[in-house]
C-alpha cells in the first residue's frame, strides 16, 4: 500500500477553493454563535486580511479574459 500524506486532501485547484471557502463559512457562522463581536467587526478583520495578502504579493493568477 502506497503511503499517501494529503489522503482525503482537496486535490485540484477547485476542491481547495471550495474548502478554503467552506472552511471560512464555518470560522464565520463560529465566531457568530460564540462570541459577542458583530458583523461589521468581522468585515474590518477581513479588510485587514485582504490588504495583508495584496501587500504580500500572493496574488499570481492567471485570468483569460478573452473568452
Amino acid at each position: 500500500m502506497d503511503d499517501d500524506s494529503n489522503y482525503g486532501s482537496p486535490q485540484d485547484y477547485n476542491e481547495q477553493t471550495d474548502a478554503f471557502r467552506w472552511d471560512l463559512d464555518n470560522l464565520v457562522e463560529r465566531y457568530l454563535q460564540e462570541f459577542d463581536i458583530n458583523t461589521f467587526v468581522m468585515i474590518g478583520a477581513l479588510q485587514e486580511k485582504i490588504q495583508e495578502l495584496i501587500e504580500a504579493g500572493n496574488g499570481d493568477m492567471e485570468i483569460d479574459l478573452e473568452e
